[in-house]
């Protein structure tokens, strides 16, 4: 800023203001001295959007998060072919010799008109006995027909065996002959204890008379499972 000079006006700015100097006096303010700043003015209208700017450097790559919770099972898969047969195994030991079931049906040779004697007597003789293997049966029945000849209320048939050739045991169970013309059997029951054996067999009848009596005795058949 100039110097005051005699005899002339001088104008000059400082510090944003205008300053006057008259015939080489102090400078003075031509001007008041600053106001307060004014409010701020309504904002203008917005400009138009800029050009996109260039894509940035991609970032880093962030850390691993936590796993997901575990996903529903799956359905299952097709079942998969059949593998190729496997090679023979070595053959196993020897199993222990079996055992034969005793044949279904023995046959007795029945009489036309056998002589019962009063309680009990055998059918026929010893000739008409069997000799039968019944260690593997279970169960046994007598089955025989009867003719026109039966004996009195009270009186049977049955099987006897003999485990020493003298002592005689119940076989099986007992067939009424007291109804002419038909096919009866003691039905099935368990064999007796002691009776599973290679034993003789007999067929015996009991007369309820008190008298030798006639009997139709024609079928005699044992049988066994």
């Amino acid at each position: 800023m100039p110097a005051p000079a005699v005899g002339q006006y001088t104008l000059s700015i400082a510090s944003g203001m205008l300053l006057e100097s008259d015939n080489g006096n102090s400078y003075h303010s031509l001007v008041g001295p600053l106001g307060p700043q004014g409010p701020q003015g309504a904002a203008g209208a917005a400009g138009p959007a800029g050009a996109q700017g260039i894509q940035g450097l991609r970032g880093l790559t962030g850390a691993t998060g936590p796993s997901g919770p575990a996903g529903a099972q799956g359905a299952q898969g097709f079942t998969g072919a059949a593998g190729p047969a496997g090679s023979t195994g070595a053959q196993g030991p020897l199993g222990p010799p079996g055992t034969l079931a005793a044949p279904s049906d023995y046959n007795f040779s029945g009489w036309g008109s056998f002589s019962a004697a009063a309680g009990t007597s055998e059918v026929g003789n010893s000739l008409y006995r069997n000799q039968i293997d019944m260690l593997s049966a279970t169960a046994v029945r007598l089955v025989l027909t009867l003719g026109m000849y039966p004996l009195p209320s009270g009186s049977y048939a049955r099987a006897e065996y003999t485990p020493d050739g003298t002592n005689w045991f119940a076989l099986s169970g007992t067939v009424p002959v007291t109804a002419p013309y038909g096919i009866y059997t003691s039905g099935w029951q368990g064999l007796p204890t002691g009776a599973n054996g290679d034993y003789v067999v007999r067929i015996v009848t009991f007369n309820a008379a008190s008298r030798t009596t006639q009997c139709s005795l024609y079928q005699l058949h044992l049988q066994f499972k």
